[in-house]
């Protein structure tokens, strides 16, 4: 700052800048004629810092580095003029400059805090909304995964209802009409409590009871023929799957993930055969056409000279006068179905049909009986019989009667259903495949509940956890499930609860039951998996199962050797 005195300017202050530590530099200006130097106002000022002439703790500087100073001479020249006595400078382009308003440091840092509060305002807004955006995503893709997977459960549902619908509608399998015929039962039985508890004088009761009769009679007559009809179908099914699979090619996968398909002359020998075969039991043919077909296969089965294929010669010969003669198809059905049987069976001799050998199960009578597969004494039907051919079971002493027998005498008399069981040990079985992939148990494949059957899931269901859930009661079967009591082991009868699928799903989750289930609930579990140890380590292979896979601690629980390693 100057200080007009009337004869000269006066420098307020000298350039002595040491009384004016930690002051911010505004700008300036030095006189080069005179040397004076002028400083911004507020650099006047004494500081107002109680701590003075301190040692300077900051600079630029360096040890190595020494600082000079070079005039430079700018490339384009830029000078003020001003008017004088001989040069005139118009005024006309001049304009006013009006002094604003001075900042200090302090408002210039609240003016910056304000500026900053309204970025971070916008900031924070901006990362809210994000953030919510991102939790409203997580949220509707929860929900439309649980929609999806309800989705899918009434789906799953449909299918189900639809599958048992058809299954009563059209059976097919043995199964399907255990069904029936255990819903036949149960019918029979429901009617029968009822009328019994009309208290109907004892004519109109035996009237009822006699109605009741007949109409089980006209239920059992039309599963019978569904029955015939089923038999016809799978029989007609199991010839066209014979044919299939004895004239399709070999196949083999080379070490460049290509498939080969190679065509054997028993292979093309069965082809032909399966070609004739399907040309016989196809309608619609012109008299010509079904008399080349007929000469076809007379020629074929010449050239062999055996009974079998005399009496096809023979019965070709016979359709062929009959259809000169002008006879019509009605009549011949029976000679050509005649026709068909016997060249089936002429397809399924080893001697005319080398294919054949290596699709079906043929005896070979050179072996000596001890070499032989296991044959048993069935007590129903008096025959022997393979083993495969009666059902096993952990705790069975002697095989009894085979599937046949059995079957028959079930549906004769108890009418049970144990499709139910079946579908349950399927999905145990399942379930634990999954379970021990995902505890990388796959090197020991063999498991407890390999050894178990439908009879061995139905007693377990039935007379160890009383047919209904530990927990919640629930006694529909469909939707029972045995699952693991200690997650850590695998699944065995001495280490399963009977639960609901939903219940089944969180008990999985949990590390162990010690930590969820109440002392009194265990005690209660524990006593029914000793009850299944004591049934089923009868078995003497389930017997040497747990003596090469299982230990018994100090409290009498058995604990797999796995975990103890």
């Amino acid at each position: 700052m100057r200080k007009d005195t009337g004869e000269r300017w006066n420098s307020v202050i000298r350039s002595d800048l040491r009384n004016w530590k930690n002051k911010k530099y505004f700008g300036g200006y030095r006189v080069k004629k005179t040397g004076k130097e002028f400083f911004h106002a507020e650099a006047q000022t004494t500081t107002p810092q109680d701590i003075q002439n301190r040692g300077e703790r900051f600079h630029r500087d360096t040890q190595t580095v020494d600082t000079h100073n070079n005039r430079t001479q700018t490339v384009a020249e830029v000078g003020t003029q001003m008017t004088k006595s001989g040069c005139y400078v118009g005024k006309g382009k001049d304009y006013r400059i009006k002094v604003r308003k001075y900042t200090t440091a302090a408002q210039l840092h609240e003016t910056k805090m304000q500026c900053a509060t309204v970025i971070q305002c916008f900031f924070r807004k901006i990362q809210a909304e994000r953030k919510t955006r991102q939790l409203r995503l997580e949220r509707d893709l929860k929900l439309k995964a649980a929609k999806e997977k309800e989705q899918r459960r009434q789906n799953l549902i449909e299918k189900k209802r639809v599958m048992e619908n058809e299954r009563r509608l059209h059976p097919k399998t043995e199964k399907d009409f255990e069904i029936l015929y255990s819903g036949l039962e149960h019918w029979r039985t429901h009617e029968t409590n009822r009328i019994n508890k009309l208290k109907l004088i004892e004519p109109a009761r035996l009237a009822a009871l006699a109605d009741l009769l007949d109409q089980e009679s006209a239920l059992l007559q039309k599963i019978d023929k569904l029955k015939i009809d089923a038999t016809i179908e799978n029989r007609e099914k199991s010839i066209y799957k014979l044919l299939e699979k004895m004239s399709s090619p070999k196949k083999w996968l080379c070490r460049d993930n290509k498939l080969v398909q190679v065509d054997t002359p028993n292979i093309i020998r069965a082809r032909e055969l399966r070609d004739l075969y399907h040309a016989l039991n196809f309608p619609m043919l012109t008299v010509d056409e079904r008399l080349q077909i007929l000469l076809h296969v007379k020629f074929t089965v010449k050239e062999f000279d055996c009974n079998l294929t005399r009496d096809i010669v023979d019965l070709i010969d016979r359709e062929g006068d009959l259809i000169s003669r002008g006879r019509g198809e009605k009549s011949l059905e029976g000679l050509r179905k005649r026709i068909c049987n016997l060249f089936l069976q002429f397809i399924q001799t080893p001697e005319f049909n080398p294919e054949v050998t290596s699709h079906t199960k043929l005896l070979n009578i050179t072996d000596e009986p001890w070499k032989a597969a296991a044959v048993y004494y069935c007590r129903g039907c008096t025959k022997y019989k393979s083993s495969t051919e009666f059902y096993l079971s952990t705790t069975l002493k002697h095989l009894g009667k085979c599937k046949e027998c059995s079957l028959k005498e079930n549906l004769a008399i108890q009418k049970t259903d144990d499709s139910c069981y079946g579908t349950m040990l399927k999905q145990i079985r399942l379930q634990e495949s999954q379970k021990r992939k995902m505890l990388n148990k796959t090197e020991d494949t063999f498991h407890a509940m390999a050894l178990l059957q439908e009879s061995d899931i139905r007693y377990l269901v039935d007379i160890i956890w009383n047919k209904k859930s530990v927990i919640s009661g629930h006694r529909l079967i469909e939707d029972l499930i045995l699952t693991r009591w200690d997650i850590n082991q695998e699944l065995s009868p001495w280490n399963c609860i009977l639960l609901t699928k939903m219940e089944a799903a969180t008990h999985d989750c949990q590390k162990s039951p010690d930590a969820v289930y109440s002392i009194e609930f265990r005690n209660k579990v524990f006593h029914k998996l000793l009850l299944a140890r004591q049934h089923f380590g009868q078995l003497p292979s389930m017997a040497k199962y747990l003596s090469e896979h299982y230990l018994e601690n100090s409290e009498g629980r058995l604990v797999h050797k796995s975990i103890l390693k």
